[in-house]
């Protein structure tokens, strides 16, 4: 999925041609054609090439999954003696079939026209699309929604945000706003009076900075995260872990973040077993924290001594991660989204100890990986060609800049420095 520079394409044909200009294609659509599973869309994408089309040779379509790595490609690469002229402007050209997309999920289509210019950055258009999830199996069945309709309206120094409510079968009560500019991110709680009947809300932003261009995101509700993780590290690993979610809930604009440290009372009443199943169940995405204790207690070759114990989570460890590996690898066999399921390792620990199912899945290492962590969540793509988005308090170079960040930071030190004295 990278673009072909021009001179690695046409250099050998005459490297005069990447002096010269090749505008973005127009017109960029997405189709949803038939698709007979109701769990996935499928979209075929059509576009007009630019009438600057003397030395177009081709195109590359790529569909992503916003927040997600999955990226599917197409290139079309035109005959070597094919000549275009401006009437061939009006030509619409198709993709073949961009299938298994999952529902209620954000995808971005980007139309690349080739060779991507060597010193132009006007090569490609990209477009935005949700898949259709209410429309095949009905909203009850849907618990993603997303606003369709926003207006913006600036008073002076006031900036008034008006959006569409979601259907009152869906029960969503609560929404926030996200934005980005400046180099920061402010976020915005929205709860609704559970009394009102209404289908549009307005809400003011404030303290937004005169002269800043913004982008600003509404979904129906910050999405919860559960943390799961092995107590066999030691101690200082089950308190990096403990910082971890403490920044997550306080700077990636998580609703909860749910960790067996922070509820005692559930795991008493429900066993611990009983509780990470119905959280995995409720919870919008899951992170498994993995490390040396953890690959090891994963391995039913490897033997344990459970006088180590440290956690509550301890003996239960292997088999939720079990649990959660042959779900990532169901998921994986029939097509399906996995983006709910991610493996995370401390930057003391090695890739190496993230369990083979679970390699299926997004795997980050923290602190290097907060904004893609971040991408993750709220389904926000960093990269584009062309440009970058940078999060305020989350980058590695950055997120010691906030009280949480800097506790996170020693905790990793603290933890890297226990584990490396035990390993040796």
């Amino acid at each position: 999925c990278i673009p072909w520079p021009c001179l690695e394409l046409l250099g050998d044909e005459d490297p005069s041609i990447c002096e010269h200009y090749v505008q973005a294609p127009d017109d960029v659509k997405v189709e949803f054609v038939h698709e007979s599973n109701p769990k996935s869309d499928t979209v075929i994408v059509s576009w007009k090439p630019s009438h600057y089309i003397a030395f177009l040779r081709g195109f590359q379509v790529s569909v992503q999954a916003l927040g997600g790595t999955a990226v599917a490609c197409q290139l079309l690469l035109f005959s070597r003696n094919v000549s275009l002229s401006a009437a061939h402007a009006q030509t619409f050209y198709k993709s073949d079939p961009f299938p298994g997309l999952s529902l209620g999920s954000q995808y971005a289509v980007t139309v690349m026209s080739l060779p991507v210019p060597e010193q132009w950055d006007k090569f490609y258009q990209s477009f935005y699309f949700n898949t259709r999830c209410a429309e095949k199996n009905g909203l009850e069945q849907c618990k993603q929604w997303y606003p369709q309709h926003i207006k913006v309206q600036q008073d002076g120094s006031v900036v008034i945000v008006t959006f569409n409510l979601a259907p009152p079968i869906m029960g969503i009560r609560r929404y926030f706003c996200l934005c980005r500019g400046d180099g920061e991110v402010k976020y915005t709680d929205i709860i609704l009076d559970s009394l009102e009947n209404k289908t549009h809300h307005s809400f003011q932003l404030s303290d937004l900075h005169e002269g800043t261009n913004y982008t600003c995101e509404n979904r129906a509700t910050p999405p919860r995260l559960l943390i799961c993780y092995s107590g066999y590290d030691g101690a200082a690993h089950v308190k990096a872990v403990m910082k971890l979610g403490a920044f997550i809930q306080q700077h990636m604009a998580t609703r909860q973040v749910c960790l067996d440290l922070w509820d005692y009372l559930s795991i008493a009443e429900e066993g611990v077993v009983a509780w990470y199943c119905r959280q995995i169940r409720e919870n919008d995405f899951v992170l498994v924290i993995c490390s040396p204790g953890l690959r090891q207690r994963y391995d039913p070759e490897v033997t344990h001594d459970d006088s180590v114990d440290l956690m509550s989570n301890a003996c239960s460890c292997g088999a939720i991660v079990q649990l959660i590996g042959e779900q990532v690898g169901r998921a994986k066999a029939r097509g399906e989204d996995m983006s709910k399921y991610m493996a995370a390792v401390f930057k003391y620990c090695e890739e190496t100890d993230i369990p083979t199912e679970l390699r299926l899945a997004a795997h980050y290492t923290v602190p290097r990986d907060l904004p893609l962590l971040f991408s993750h969540l709220h389904g926000v793509a960093l990269h584009k060609p062309g440009s970058y988005l940078k999060i305020n308090n989350i980058t590695e170079e950055s997120y010691t800049g906030v009280p949480t960040g800097a506790a996170l930071q020693l905790a990793i030190q603290e933890a890297g420095t226990a584990l490396n004295g035990e390993q040796q």
